[in-house]
């Protein structure tokens, strides 16, 4: 899989926004307030989700991962929750996706929380400053774009820099010579 970049994350900001402003548009008189702002927050999460699934070149635990969103997602919704924690609880599976798929190291984690709480700050201060749920989502889905260029400093990322490359041409190597000399014994 080919991992994220920062084109690809303005690329899905701006499709989520604009999605979102057409939702609005088109469903703002049929349905209240609230329930179009948690219709459209579940809909970006759950868009941003996938593309970070298909990114991934980890296989395991999407569905869970998926499913347990779903899950944690309706029981918000059913029992009513207010605007902020539904926000606060897309964001925070947000991050976990990206901690455990992209993420090698806590630190890494811990970056990335931190890019997430700015992502929040910044779409707030645009919600509060325009009234528009899509420049909300640009705001803050822009701003996870830069989730790219956060060092991964995993040990298995430090192993293959300190031990470099070679090392695996070098043991494909010896064992070729190794295998050679034996042949050489066991013949006649």
């Amino acid at each position: 899989m080919k991992t994220p970049g920062i084109i690809d994350g303005v690329v899905v900001a701006l499709v989520i926004s604009l999605g979102a402003a057409v939702a609005n548009l088109l469903l703002g008189s049929f349905i209240g307030y609230g329930t179009l702002f948690n219709v459209i927050l579940l809909a970006a999460t759950l868009t941003y989700l996938l593309y970070l699934f298909r990114r991934s070149s980890t296989r395991v635990g999407r569905v869970v991962m998926l499913a347990g969103w779903g899950t944690i997602s309706l029981a918000g919704w059913w029992f009513d929750l207010l605007l902020f924690e539904q926000v606060l609880i897309q964001a925070g599976f947000i991050w976990l996706v990206r901690a455990l798929y992209f993420h090698g190291s806590l630190f890494s984690a811990a970056l990335d929380f931190g890019l997430v709480s700015a992502g929040l700050a910044v779409g707030a201060w645009a919600m509060v400053n325009t009234g528009s749920l899509a420049a909300a989502l640009w705001s803050f889905f822009l701003l996870q774009s830069l989730f790219c260029w956060i060092p991964d400093l995993s040990r298995k990322q430090g192993d293959e820099a300190c031990y470099g490359r070679s090392d695996h041409a070098a043991f494909q190597s010896a064992h070729r010579v190794a295998l050679d000399a034996v042949r050489k014994l066991t013949q006649p």
